[in-house]
């Protein structure tokens, strides 16, 4: 799978929707990646496609991300 072209979207009350369309085995495929709970020691993504034009999504990737006690961004 490769994602072209890029996804679009934004961040709205603290969420960051993204989508993208895209093809799989032949058929078309629309991707999703959410970003929530954004702060400055931690954040969750998630990746989920549909088959169904955005109906119905399958989750397949879920990463939580937190940042080391102490370490600061610089």
């Amino acid at each position: 799978m490769t994602l072209f072209p890029p996804v679009v979207g934004r961040f709205e009350g603290g969420i960051g929707t993204f989508h993208g369309d895209d093809t799989y085995d032949g058929k078309d495929t629309r991707a999703r990646f959410v970003w929530s709970g954004v702060s400055a020691t931690s954040a969750r993504w998630e990746q989920a496609f549909s088959v169904d034009g955005g109906d119905t999504w399958v989750t397949n990737w879920i990463m939580e991300f937190t940042r080391p006690s102490g370490t600061t961004a610089g």
